[in-house]
């Protein structure tokens, strides 16, 4: 039996790891490319924005990807 994943559950999750205070910038960046190769694959690529300080403590690569 094949098992699937809907793009908006797994970019939900990335979403979340993303904007977690505990995670490392080069963690960030990796999961970013493979949310960015999971989104131009499947053509649900509708960019991204930056989070804001109010939304998440931690600088750097703490962007939520659009859906």
């Amino acid at each position: 039996m094949r098992k699937t994943i809907k793009v908006e559950e797994v970019m939900n999750m990335i979403n979340s790891y993303l904007a977690h205070p505990d995670t490392h910038s080069l963690g960030r960046e990796a999961i970013m490319s493979l949310a960015e190769g999971v989104l131009m694959t499947t053509g649900n690529y509708k960019g991204y924005r930056y989070l804001d300080t109010n939304e998440v403590q931690g600088a750097g690569t703490r962007v939520e990807y659009i859906q």
